[in-house]
């Protein structure tokens, strides 16, 4: 059992109120974070303030995901880091369904030839309204 000392000068056991990243060193907190996903990583920060505030804040931490995500299109991220956003809205600007949204919008899918043309992940569940904007923005292309 891990007993850390609280900021009453009290031990807290794994029932208290200790938290874990909080208790380790931030090179081993970050070691462990950069073993999630965006989905995980995205819900340990809704765990509570310290740890949304220690994901947030760590910039480094984004861009490794960032870098490693297969879910996130690097073409996209570039655009975004040339315009001076920050790793962590790179990524959530242009993951999954969100990117591929882009990637449309953008019109890095007009004038295929033929289907054969199109990446493998460029289809993802899509509003009415998204493919109206998508379909207004290719006629007008």
């Amino acid at each position: 059992m891990v007993h850390v000392k609280g900021s009453g000068g009290q031990e807290e056991g794994p029932g208290d109120n200790a938290d874990a990243i909080s208790c380790l060193p931030p090179e081993m907190g970050l070691a462990v974070l950069e073993q999630l996903d965006v989905p995980s990583l995205c819900r340990a920060a809704q765990t509570c303030s310290s740890w949304c505030d220690f994901i947030s804040d760590t910039d480094w931490l984004w861009k490794k995901v960032c870098l490693t995500c297969e879910d996130v299109d690097p073409r996209l991220v570039e655009m975004d880091r040339a315009e001076g956003l920050p790793w962590k809205v790179a990524v959530m600007r242009n993951y999954g369904a969100r990117g591929i949204q882009r990637l449309w919008r953008l019109g890095f899918f007009s004038c295929p030839s033929s289907y054969t043309d199109l990446p493998d992940r460029c289809m993802c569940e899509m509003d009415a309204d998204t493919w109206g904007e998508i379909l207004q923005l290719e006629l007008d292309r």
